[in-house]
């Protein structure tokens, strides 16, 4: 009589995951992006928003294009 180890149960448990199940987790375990890169995608979009003065002091803080 053989037994099942535990990683055998976990082994069986993905293999029968539906594809939804196993997509979701996939997005759940994506790497959450920096807050500096974030930041820098925000200013680059929304650099015409943006009033001259603060412009200005965000490339003299090397965050300008």
């Amino acid at each position: 009589m053989t037994t099942m180890t535990s990683t055998d149960r976990i082994g069986l448990k993905q293999r029968n995951q539906p594809v939804w199940h196993k997509f979701l987790n996939a997005m759940i375990e994506a790497p959450t992006p920096r807050a500096e890169d974030v930041i820098t995608q925000y200013l680059a979009r929304h650099s015409h928003d943006l009033p001259p003065q603060v412009w200005i002091e965000l490339e003299r803080r090397r965050f300008g294009p």
